[in-house]
């Protein structure tokens, strides 16, 4: 059952589950759009995106005025996305902006990340928990500028170190992507918060220098 974070009249920001699919397709048995209707009885219209394996906070419209209104409120920046991250390694910085173009179906386009490390822990402080906040809304922008920084996010095997993610699933059982989308800030102020999911609890769990979830960025 797919759990409800916030509802109004015209849309619903649903907690997504790793390995779920936004939309359906070829392969998919499952998308969010069959689970939403299965469990809020009706069909939703997508508003946004998140890959099928980044969890989190995902707004869906109960119809298509609602969904044109709020495409256009993301689009518009209205809508402010924070997501958490594993990362590999440490940025440069405690925190600072991401500006590196990232291509988008063949075609390089601008992209903005604003970031916070939170804290690094492991092996010679070899991972880093950070809070990042979009600026543009590119595919893959966060996976694709962080790799492209060095610091590539743990358990993503399109985009990061694939040797590594293979060292982590043997060593550490690490299996999911590491990117959570966190919070969404809506119009008006309401902000919506998803809770830390069980993978990144049980990775963190396993350092005793991790830092906590709620620790503040």
């Amino acid at each position: 059952m797919l759990t409800a974070l916030y509802e109004e009249s015209g849309i619903l920001v649903i907690d997504k589950p790793p390995g779920l699919a936004t939309q359906p397709g070829a392969g998919i048995s499952v998308s969010l759009v069959e689970a939403v209707e299965r469990d809020f009885g009706f069909r939703p219209f997508l508003v946004h995106r998140l890959d099928r394996d980044t969890t989190g906070c995902i707004i869906v419209a109960r119809d298509s005025r609602n969904a044109a209104i709020w495409t256009e409120m993301i689009a518009g920046r209205e809508v402010v996305k924070t997501y958490r991250a594993i990362v590999a390694g440490s940025p440069p910085a405690a925190s600072g902006t991401l500006d590196m173009a990232v291509r988008v179906r063949g075609v390089e386009k601008s992209a903005s990340t604003q970031y916070k490390c939170i804290g690094s822990f492991g092996p010679e402080k070899g991972y880093s928990l950070l809070e990042l906040e979009l600026g543009t809304g590119r595919t893959h922008q966060i996976r694709l500028q962080l790799a492209s920084a060095g610091c590539p996010i743990l358990g993503d095997d399109a985009h990061g170190d694939f040797r590594l993610n293979k060292a982590l699933k043997k060593s550490h059982k690490l299996r999911r992507l590491l990117l959570h989308a966190m919070r969404l800030v809506l119009p008006g102020g309401t902000q919506v918060t998803s809770p830390e999911p069980e993978h990144f609890a049980g990775f963190l769990a396993l350092f005793p220098d991790a830092p906590a979830w709620d620790s503040p960025p």
